[in-house]
């Protein structure tokens, strides 16, 4: 009997070292075979989490953990083909995300440029970590809309980040495409939203043969003089606002003041769409109080069970 255990686990563990195997195999072939990567980076809306001044259990836990954190909205792009690595959005997280994009927290190694999608602070407020007081970077490409190109050029602290050729500003325009490589372009598209210091836009990532949507935030879907439905259609993974599930996350604002779509109303919108359509989207830009960070919730539930998704830091897809 003794024997007959020793083979059985001998042989256990053989198999299981064999699947190892065959799945670090499978994603490497992948990874090989497909030209861009799109890694989610961040999920969480500007405050992050845990999110300063909550009081709520939403945030108590992390507080106690202090090897959870949970970053700001962003995405990583790596053309395996070329070796090089753009980051949308430059968030409070930037440093922690960058050793996630490209496996180090120094972005003059391997970061090729920055696209920005609106001067609200969790979209841009960790380009100061680019600035002489931190990583004094040299000439980092950065890509930003009419408005927003104005806005850093003539307020500081940012237009020292210019003076002092920490980054390199370029100006992008709605619906132009800024093809970077011949597998890999970015097209910048106009949302509703707070503009106070900057147009705020979504961009399409057309790769070799897939495309991807980003719109991490947009007042409301109706406001957007496109049809959501028919720019899902179009591509092949859609990262969308999922910042509040309803209206009842926040008691001590005016939510009306910080519109976006709840995700109830984007699951009405989109409810009639096949399971084809429905398995692109990926919610994202999510408020700490958003009940759908908890996988146990009859919210997060309510979204999987309709066939949609819950974007999650480090998931990557393929273009």
């Amino acid at each position: 009997k003794m024997i007959f255990r020793k083979h059985i686990k001998s042989y256990s563990i053989l198999l299981l070292s064999l699947l190892l195997i065959g799945c670090n195999k499978s994603q490497k072939i992948e990874r090989k075979s497909n030209d861009i990567s799109l890694k989610v980076l961040g999920t969480i809306q500007d405050g992050g989490i845990p999110h300063m001044g909550c009081n709520k259990q939403c945030c108590k836990n992390y507080f106690l953990d202090q090897t959870k954190r949970v970053g700001v909205s962003s995405i990583g792009i790596t053309n395996l083909k070329y070796d090089t690595n753009y980051l949308i959005d430059a968030t409070p997280d930037v440093n922690f995300q960058l050793q996630s994009l490209i496996g180090s927290s120094n972005p003059s190694e391997k970061l090729n440029g920055i696209f920005l999608t609106h001067a609200h602070m969790g979209h841009y407020a960790g380009l100061l970590n680019f600035g002489r007081e931190s990583l004094n970077s040299v000439n980092i490409p950065l890509y930003v809309m009419p408005k927003f190109h104005d806005f850093i050029l003539n307020n500081g602290p940012w237009d020292q980040l210019v003076n002092l050729k920490n980054v390199n500003l370029f100006k992008i325009k709605a619906n132009k495409e800024l093809i970077l490589n011949d597998n890999l372009s970015i097209t910048p598209i106009q949302v509703p939203h707070r503009d106070e210091y900057s147009e705020t836009v979504g961009f399409i990532i057309r790769g070799k043969s897939k495309k991807a949507l980003y719109v991490p935030d947009i007042d409301k879907w109706n406001k957007w003089s496109i049809s959501i439905v028919e720019m899902i259609e179009k591509v092949d993974y859609a990262f969308l606002d999922g910042t509040f599930y309803d209206s009842n996350e926040i008691n001590n604002r005016d939510i009306s003041e910080i519109p976006h779509p709840f995700i109830i109303e984007s699951l009405n919108l989109f409810g009639k769409l096949s399971k084809t359509e429905k398995e692109k989207i990926y919610f994202i830009h999510l408020n700490h109080t958003n009940p759908v960070l908890n996988k146990e919730s009859k919210e997060y539930e309510n979204v999987v069970s309709k066939g949609f998704n819950i974007a999650e830091i480090d998931m990557e897809f393929f273009l």
